[in-house]
């Protein structure tokens, strides 16, 4: 018989909720785009002699403990990609996995970069078998 005295309050509550509608959900987060200078792999040139990418050790960014790159999508956007590092130097990394040598990186600085933040490149510099051009 106890449950006979709550029929009525949940009766209200079923009542109640079935007059309330949700809000609509929120657009999400639009992101202004940033300008950065970018990077412009080009295979064989950026390969080491096993055949490894080898980048600047400036673009390396970690998220978390992760280590990666921003690589730049074709649809102008700046693009995590997970990378595994081998042999560094003061100023290059080799890349053992994670690019092939056709990507265009973004370069530091990376502060308001984010995936899939829209990127405007300041300049694209290209490597070749002399270092940066």
């Amino acid at each position: 018989m106890n449950g006979a005295r709550f029929w009525p309050l949940a009766a209200m509550l079923l009542l109640a909720a079935c007059g309330h509608t949700a809000p609509p959900p929120a657009p999400p987060a639009v992101r202004p785009a940033v300008t950065r200078a970018t990077l412009r792999l080009h295979t064989p040139a950026d390969l080491d002699a096993h055949g490894d990418v080898v980048i600047p050790r400036d673009a390396l960014v970690h998220q978390g403990s992760l280590p990666g790159v921003f690589v730049l999508s074709p649809h102008g956007r700046a693009r995590f990609r997970l990378v595994k590092i081998g042999a560094t130097t003061a100023g290059t990394a080799q890349i053992l996995s994670g690019l092939d040598g056709n990507e265009t990186l973004v370069l530091p600085p990376f502060s308001g970069v984010y995936d899939g933040t829209p990127v405007h490149p300041l300049a694209t510099t290209t490597r070749g078998q002399h270092g940066s051009r």
